[in-house]
């Protein structure tokens, strides 16, 4: 069923109803900043941000990008969840190449100019291999740093998640190799039939009056939680962490759910020191696999750094500090 448009375009409601559930995003203070923290904890959004690039100049930002957040939800046109399986995950071009276009329309709201890559190529992907490149394009083409890689450790944290119908948590404080973490948010998403159809919710349809649960008011912290998980710079201060040591990798996962027919997860995380053991797959090997056809920052000639991202610096890599709690993403009931 295909319901009634707005003024503006978009439909008034989604066919089924989602329930997002988000616990309060909050950092722990690690060292003296610019902003007086509370009982060792700062509030989200409130330290500066700096992004270290010794090699090679940043793309600018473009978009709306954390502390941002849009304007409004936009709920998905074309409502692509006619267009794909019902309780079941769907690779099916008929089903993706809808959510791609709600996407790609919902992007040029911001305005920011539609994701450039094959779908016939990213559908080959592994959906966890899908979450991760997914997550990557929406960050790159905002001008905001890659998550470099897929690790085992985290896989394995984003499949807990997933198996449970739950966000995933990081209970270690280091990674695997060694490095000490400093901040990590999680999503989580349960009934969505793809990975871009999680991405469309994340992304586009988390604000006050969507589906977003914990998005009680206007200015609930929650709301838009999500997408600040996705796009979030990791995080906004420095904390004497070096470009080379500094580490942002993730973990993704998806599995089937009796309650909620499909579970999809995936965890963020921001550490400080050697490059983590266990990488299963690469951003450099993800744009080379879904055949990244252009510089999707809008106006901007990327170049190919050490690593082969089209980027921000030399390693692909961003100083981290503060630690995130976990955050759970859109729940689609039937």
């Amino acid at each position: 069923m295909v319901l009634p448009a707005t003024g503006d375009g978009y439909p008034q409601a989604m066919v089924g109803t989602f329930v997002l559930r988000v616990s309060r995003l909050a950092l722990a203070v690690v060292t003296i900043t610019a902003i007086a923290a509370v009982g060792g904890r700062a509030p989200v959004g409130a330290a500066g941000f700096a992004l270290a690039v010794p090699h090679s100049r940043a793309l600018p930002r473009a978009g709306i990008v954390p502390p941002r957040n849009p304007p409004r939800n936009l709920p998905p046109v074309p409502n692509f969840y006619a267009y794909c399986a019902v309780g079941a995950l769907d690779d099916t071009q008929a089903c993706n190449s809808k959510a791609l276009q709600a996407i790609d329309r919902a992007r040029g709201t911001e305005p920011i100019g539609p994701l450039r890559f094959s779908l016939a190529k990213f559908l080959k992907l592994s959906v966890v291999d899908q979450l991760f490149a997914i997550a990557d394009l929406e960050r790159v083409s905002r001008g905001e740093p890659p998550v470099t890689a897929l690790t085992i450790q985290l896989d394995k944290s984003a499949q807990a998640g997933a198996g449970t119908g739950d966000d995933p948590t990081l209970s270690a404080r280091t990674l695997s190799g060694g490095a000490q973490v400093r901040a990590w948010g999680s999503n989580w998403a349960g009934g969505s039939e793809s990975a871009l159809g999680s991405d469309d919710g994340w992304m586009y349809d988390d604000g006050f009056g969507s589906h977003n649960g914990g998005c009680t008011s206007p200015k609930a912290t929650e709301c838009w939680g999500h997408r600040d998980n996705i796009l979030r710079p990791w995080p906004r201060d420095l904390t004497g962490c070096t470009s080379a040591n500094s580490e942002l990798v993730m973990g993704a996962a998806y599995a089937k759910s009796s309650e909620w027919d499909t579970s999809f997860a995936e965890i963020f995380v921001a550490a400080c020191g050697p490059k983590p053991a266990g990488e299963v797959y690469t951003w450099a090997e993800a744009q080379a696999a879904i055949g990244l056809k252009s510089p999707t920052a809008a106006g901007t000639a990327a170049s190919a750094g050490a690593e082969g991202y089209f980027v921000v610096s030399s390693a692909g890599k961003v100083p981290v500090a503060g630690r995130a709690a976990a955050m759970i993403g859109p729940i689609r009931q039937r």
